[in-house]
């Protein structure tokens, strides 16, 4: 039972890695952000269950398809999600924060709910997730997302 229930999670890891998901929400041209969590724009998301939404750069660069969503998940840490909403996949189109501190984000068009302490997991009509962006952490003050 336990080599069953073993391959059984090592198969499920291996499908749900191998990279091939292909997100609605098109390819945006390489960028990189740099978060200062000393910033007052970013205070809040030390705290887990904290997101902020950010459309452009210091120097009014556009981030992202639709903006990014920065916070800190309750379950995973630091992360990045795109803004735009995957079943309306426009700009104009974005998600707005739940203001109830649950890390949850809605799409104000077709209502889907989006979980993004669980990855961007979505309630709803939408079945895929918000597209990810990647977080590194590079000390206690400072993050960079990048695609």
């Amino acid at each position: 039972m336990r080599k069953t229930f073993f391959f059984f999670m090592l198969l499920v890891s291996f499908i749900s890695c191998d990279g091939s998901f292909t997100s609605s929400i098109p390819d945006v041209t390489k960028f990189s952000f740099e978060v200062s969590l000393l910033q007052a724009q970013f205070q809040s998301i030390r705290t887990q269950g904290q997101f902020v939404i950010v459309f452009k750069n210091e120097h009014n660069v556009s981030l992202g398809y639709g903006g990014l969503i920065i916070g800190n998940s309750t379950f995973n840490g630091y992360c990045a999600f795109d803004a735009a909403c995957p079943v309306e996949v426009s700009k104009d189109v974005i998600v707005e924060l739940t203001t109830d501190g649950l890390g949850k984000a809605v799409c104000p068009k077709c209502k889907t709910e989006y979980d993004l302490s669980n990855n961007g997991a979505p309630n709803g009509v939408g079945t895929e997730y918000l597209r990810h962006y990647n977080v590194t952490q590079v000390n206690e003050d400072l993050l960079y997302v990048s695609n």
